[in-house]
């Protein structure tokens, strides 16, 4: 049998060493396989969570927002392609050289980009929607400087090519794609679609190393106008014009099918171009034919008379005193600058403004057949065209009405209005008692509303007169050669709070169909406070009507059905 020696005493404390040694590396050894049991078992969820908030984030982006298109197909707002910035500020390494890049490509203050930079996170939106060549010359300097930290994504910014073009009717979307003002507010839901979740991929040194399309999104629906984006132009050119010229306070001018009710124009002087709308004043933003209301003035003797013809109380050559003077239960009221103009036909009253004469045709149909025939020509009412803020109006009720009501409404007073229902009104008479819905969306519009409120006769008769205040009467600085137009003149003295109608203060109009035998258009000029003399609503705002129609005349879409 062989037997190994027994150790000497020399080699005694090597051994002892290796069994500490090895155990040691035994308590090590657990030790390590402990701790990753407890990182990759344990606590396995709350450091991928960690890892996840470094390395990965999760955003959403807006899609392609729908195009909005004139009747014609031109291009009044579209998403066009942009990068959207932001910033790990745990990863950067230059934050000042950053910061200042930012601010000088941006345009923003150094110390708002410094608060961004500086912020301790691993994601801070710097902004959502920048033009690509800007975007470019930003990564461009980072990459130079050696900087870490900045991220860029691919996304889209919303563009109008036209301007400030139909601005107040268009509106703007803001900063997370969200309509705000006019048509991308009214229609946000649909132009918007569906927003693309994405992940990022961040790395160690800060840089943007991957994205991935998580969920893919749908872009939104196209929106066609029934806008005419020529004849938007002209009308804005010439009520800009109008409005310098007559040095009033504001003006609109609206242009109407008068079968269809499709808006072909809605034009302001006051506009804002959209593509830096943060620049302009909510009062430059609003849509004055839909949110500004006012008494109408003359322009509504075309309404009352309108009744008294469907009522039967009157004919055009009935006639009645049109003296200077008028007494209505004890209360006087006069023609404009006091005229007498003794007997006069129906005719003549509407051809010359009587005011007086006016007044006894509004007294034969009464106050609730004048309040109801108003009522459904729509005024007092929303005509619930597709645009946001629209006003209601202010059409009392019949009951409350007094005998000096009825002669004050019958001339434009004691009721208040918007352009979009003028408009309508307006059309209407030219339609042959057809009440159209107003629209200013095409697919809205695709199966054209309306009421019957008049007969065909009595609509024909009120036009043939609507002639005469062209031709002989208070409207015939609005006459366009070789053209029969239709139309109205309106001077509505302002009443101010606390003061009642004051001297000077006046909206000036004039609402115009053309032509008068075959309607295609009516237009309606509203001037807010003239400033220079003879403030008529026939010299000034049928001037602005006269420049817009003579170029109207000529647009390509313009054929006249029949030239005088």
């Amino acid at each position: 049998m062989y037997l190994s020696p027994r150790p000497r005493a020399s080699d005694r404390p090597i051994i002892r060493r290796g069994r500490i040694v090895g155990a040691v590396f035994v308590v090590l050894l657990a030790i390590l396989v402990g701790r990753l049991f407890q990182l990759q078992i344990i606590e396995h969820g709350r450091w991928l969570a960690a890892a996840a908030a470094v390395q990965e984030r999760t955003i959403e982006l807006p899609p392609k927002r729908g195009t909005i298109y004139d009747r014609d197909g031109d291009v009044l707002a579209v998403d066009v392609r942009a990068a959207a910035i932001a910033l790990d500020g745990k990863n950067v390494n230059q934050p000042d050289v950053l910061a200042s890049i930012l601010a000088d490509e941006l345009g923003r203050s150094r110390s708002e980009m410094q608060a961004l930079v500086e912020r301790d996170r691993y994601f801070t939106w710097v902004d959502r929607r920048v033009d690509l060549e800007t975007a470019q010359r930003i990564e461009r300097r980072a990459d130079e400087a050696g900087l870490y930290g900045l991220i860029l994504i691919d996304t889209w910014r919303r563009s109008y090519p036209q301007g400030s073009l139909a601005s107040n009717v268009i509106g703007f979307v803001g900063t997370d794609g969200e309509g705000l003002e006019g048509l991308e507010l009214v229609y946000d839901d649909s132009l918007r679609g569906v927003p693309t979740v994405v992940h990022i991929v961040i790395g160690a040194d800060g840089r943007t190393y991957d994205t991935e399309i998580a969920s893919e999104g749908e872009p939104g629906d196209d929106l066609w106008l029934t806008l005419d984006a020529e004849l938007q132009f002209l009308c804005e050119e010439e009520i800009e014009n109008g409005v310098s010229r007559f040095r009033a306070d504001g003006g609109m001018l609206i242009a109407l099918d008068p079968k269809t009710g499709e808006v072909l124009a809605m034009a302001q002087n006051a506009t804002y171009d959209l593509n830096t709308f943060w620049e302009s004043t909510a009062e430059e933003r609003a849509n004055v034919a839909v949110t500004q209301q006012f008494e109408p003035g003359s322009i509504f003797k075309v309404f009352a008379g309108l009744a008294a013809l469907e009522a039967g109380v009157v004919s055009p050559t009935d006639t009645f005193d049109g003296g200077a003077e008028i007494l209505v239960a004890g209360h006087a009221m006069h023609n404009a600058d006091n005229e007498a103009y003794g007997m006069v036909t129906f005719s003549d009253i509407i051809k010359d403004s009587i005011n007086t004469g006016m007044i006894q045709v509004a007294e034969r149909v009464g106050a609730d057949g004048l309040q109801s025939f108003y009522a459904e020509l729509g005024f007092g009412h929303e005509t619930g065209i597709e645009l946001p803020g629209e006003v209601t109006g202010i059409l009392r009720p019949a009951a409350v009405w007094s005998p000096v009501d009825v002669a004050a409404a019958s001339i434009g007073q004691s009721v208040a209005v918007t352009g979009i229902q003028l408009a309508r009104a307006v059309a209407a008479v030219a339609a042959d008692g057809s009440l159209p819905q107003p629209h200013i969306v095409r697919e809205a519009a695709d199966n054209p509303e309306s009421d019957a409120i008049a007969s065909a006769a009595s609509c024909e008769a009120m036009r043939t007169m609507m002639v005469r205040v062209v031709e002989e009467g208070t409207g015939t600085r609005a006459a366009v050669p070789g053209f029969k137009i239709a139309g109205k003149t309106g001077t509505a003295q302002k009443a101010v709070p606390g003061l009642g109608y004051v001297e000077g203060k006046y909206t000036s109009l004039f609402a115009g169909i053309l032509t008068a035998q075959a309607p295609e258009y009516v237009l309606v000029v509203v001037l807010d406070e003239v400033k220079t003399p003879y403030p008529s609503g026939g010299y000034t705002a049928g001037q602005i009507f006269r420049a817009a129609a003579e170029r109207l005349l000529q647009h390509e879409r313009v054929i006249p059905t029949v030239a005088w």
